[in-house]
């Protein structure tokens, strides 16, 4: 049988993150429950990446090993009714025992959302500021991380990993109408990074730091408290790129 590809769309807000937890509420969970129901056996499944609680998905890739065929099944809607409402399953793809959700992703695109004003419906979704912002040396700002640079100095204590090494493609602010949007497209994260990035930049937009000063914290690699971590409700996994092209099925 065929490895199984699936693309899922999450929001985060109800969950302590994508990994699985012995005793809260997760993404891996979640979906590890419906595929068990589905199978009538326990499966395990592997992410393209974990986000934090709080953090949302538009375009999460897992992939697992099916225990059995199962004859005449429309995956997508029988998963989708066996979740709770705020995890989909938008597409899923067969795919050989060589893929790997994680290890073949080659590039992970995130966004973080930031309103300057009130929302109500949106409240989950973004980050709700109440002052004036200096975007134009935001904007400088997110041009620093752009190339490859140890990142120690943006994450969390958490983050037990071999190297803190990133390469960034893409860093930048949009600004549409009273949201900003920072893109920001890398080959990988560490934990916490993207919204430590996010809020120290924020400081520079107040003002109370300067481009140099964010320069400066990026190349001394200490994780001091000089980087400011912004909540996580404006954090989107956006998209996870890979060589090979993902044939969707069509249900």
């Amino acid at each position: 049988m065929k490895r199984i590809i699936l693309q899922v769309e999450y929001d985060g807000t109800d969950y302590a993150g994508y990994q699985l937890q012995p005793d809260r509420p997760s993404i891996q969970g979640c979906l590890e429950e419906a595929i068990a129901k589905l199978y009538k056996i326990p499966v395990r499944i592997h992410g393209s990446g974990r986000t934090d609680a709080g953090v949302h998905a538009r375009y999460q890739i897992i992939h697992f090993n099916p225990p059995k065929e199962l004859k005449n099944l429309k995956l997508k809607a029988a998963l989708n009714s066996l979740l709770p409402k705020d995890i989909r399953i938008i597409n899923y793809a067969y795919t050989n025992e060589n893929f790997h959700a994680r290890f073949d992703a080659k590039k992970r695109k995130y966004e973080y959302s930031i309103l300057q004003g009130n929302t109500a419906l949106d409240r989950n979704r973004v980050w709700q500021i109440y002052q004036e912002l200096n975007v134009q040396e935001m904007k400088r700002s997110a041009e620093i991380f752009l190339g490859e640079h140890d990142f120690t100095a943006f994450c969390s204590a958490q983050a037990e990993v071999e190297h803190k090494r990133c390469i960034i493609y893409r860093s930048e602010w949009l600004e549409q109408g009273n949201r900003l949007v920072y893109h920001i497209h890398g080959n990988r994260f560490l934990h916490s990074m993207v919204r430590s990035l996010v809020g120290t930049m924020l400081e520079v937009g107040k003002g109370k730091i300067s481009v140099k000063d964010l320069k400066n914290i990026l190349e001394n690699r200490l994780r001091n408290g000089d980087a400011i971590t912004a909540p996580p409700q404006g954090l989107v996994l956006a998209e996870v790129v890979y060589d090979q092209n993902i044939n969707w099925e069509k249900e």
